[in-house]
């Protein structure tokens, strides 16, 4: 152990206190410098109109154009789908062996759960849903966005699936 004289004594506690002081900041010299309050340093408000999604217009039904009777018998006419008198999970199990045993038909993909096949025919892709209906099972082409198909090749294909399924 060192051993100072008592000048040196205070002088290096002097020292030390000094150096405590300096390094503790400068916040003890100075006030608040008043950025704390600044409308920069607020924390962040969502006006009342952006904290939810906007659903004036969700459970809105588009409205349907009127249809003349003449116009509903030849879109009638024009539809391809067909009821087939036997239950939902039957028809599509028996729609997927007739489609195996079709020609120029090509099975793509099959959905159990939502009872349909998305074929190929002649080079477009339709999906062949099976719903329930009043008085059985319906088979229908669709396109990708769930419209009816009126094409020649799905008329050609529900035609022969009507045929073999006996709808």
């Amino acid at each position: 152990m060192i051993r100072l004289p008592s000048g040196h004594r205070r002088l290096a506690v002097a020292v030390l206190a000094a150096l405590v002081v300096a390094s503790s900041g400068c916040s003890w010299f100075r006030g608040k410098s008043g950025y704390e309050q600044s409308p920069e340093h607020r924390p962040l408000e969502i006006p009342p109109d952006l904290d939810a999604p906007n659903t004036n217009s969700a459970m809105r039904v588009p409205a349907s154009p009127s249809v003349a009777s003449s116009e509903r018998s030849s879109v009638a006419a024009q539809s391809t789908d067909f009821v087939v008198a036997d239950q939902v999970a039957s028809t599509w199990r028996r729609l997927g062996l007739a489609l195996e045993r079709m020609d120029g038909v090509e099975i793509k993909e099959r959905a159990q759960l939502i009872n349909a096949y998305t074929v190929v025919v002649g080079g477009q892709q339709i999906l062949l849903r099976v719903s329930e209906d009043a008085s059985g099972s319906r088979v229908a082409a669709l396109d990708g966005d769930s419209r009816p198909v009126s094409t020649v090749e799905a008329a050609r294909v529900l035609g022969e699936l009507k045929s073999r399924l006996g709808g």
